[in-house]
């Protein structure tokens, strides 16, 4: 019997190896400069905003029928320890743990201290396997799933890509790949790594090679780029709006994952991918060869 083309947590379906199945998408709360967060003290944030936010996202998910998990994203431990006990007394797992490396450990020990199981996160990110207290940290507390980011140039090819995550360039001559499974890992996201427009174009094809040959979920955040775009001339609030959804129609078509970014931006992202996805029905239903299957 064959694996199943997908991963489960609890009742969202992450696609692996092909993209048939709708992609999670992924919002961001608590970053850096949120409105929501006191700027003097990031431990402290408006609970009514943060919990509208969230429920937002739920809603869009139930309407257009589009999984979706939020990420708690934190600089400074105890300000993601507090957003961790503010998520868990309002939500369940599943979320992705997401912050720098300091915060992120922390999060894993707060997490198991109040039995919260490593099957019910996903660890975001590692990029190489050089860094031993990380490693060690994911070994302990048997982390289940983790992102891999790939770090490149903006024109770092799909053959490329895949070499950074399948070469054995890492600490002992393995993969990154093989290096996180021999620590117990059984769950690895690949995420691209925008950095522009041009790189995106690499990432979205790197999807479709590593999706095919490795049958892991692969993903991106296709809207970092946006901010080269804004100008003083425009209204950069809707500028970049509409320059999101059109990059998330093209990122949906060809992705198991999105992190579409600020939690705000849930409306554009979430009705841009609804019309991806219907728009990919129609092109199937009438077998049209207009974009790759």
């Amino acid at each position: 019997m064959s694996e199943p083309k997908f991963y489960s947590y609890g009742d969202v379906k992450l696609g692996r190896g092909d993209f048939d199945l709708p992609p999670v998408l992924i919002g961001t709360l608590f970053y850096q400069g949120q409105p929501i967060v006191n700027r003097k003290n990031s431990e402290i944030f408006n609970e009514t905003k943060a919990l509208k936010r969230i429920n937002m996202q739920l809603s869009l998910s139930k309407q257009y029928k589009i999984p979706n998990l939020i990420e708690i994203s934190a600089t400074k431990p105890d300000a993601l320890i507090k957003y961790l006990e503010f998520y868990l007394n309002n939500f369940d797992p599943p979320f992705i743990l997401g912050g720098n490396f300091e915060s992120r450990v922390a999060g894993i020990k707060y997490l198991s201290e109040h039995g919260v199981k490593p099957d019910q996160y996903i660890y975001n990110t590692i990029s190489n396997l050089k860094n031993k207290q990380e490693l060690e940290i994911l070994q302990k507390y048997k982390i289940q799933s983790t992102v891999v980011l790939i770090l490149g140039s903006e024109n770092m090819t799909s053959t490329q890509r895949y070499e950074y995550i399948t070469g054995k360039n890492q600490p002992n001559d393995i993969s990154i790949i093989d290096g996180l499974k021999s620590l117990g890992i059984e769950k690895i996201w690949i995420d691209g790594g925008v950095i522009n427009l041009e790189s995106l174009a690499h990432v979205l094809e790197t999807q479709q090679l590593v999706s095919t040959a490795l049958q892991l979920p692969v993903g991106t955040a296709p809207n970092l780029f946006l901010f080269q775009y804004s100008s003083p001339r425009l209204n950069i609030k809707f500028h970049t709006r509409y320059r999101r959804a059109s990059i998330m129609f093209i990122a949906t078509w060809y992705s198991n994952f999105i992190f579409y970014g600020a939690i705000e931006d849930a409306k554009e992202s979430f009705s841009s991918a609804y019309q991806s996805l219907e728009f990919k029905k129609i092109i199937r239903s009438k077998n049209m060869k207009l974009f790759k299957q």
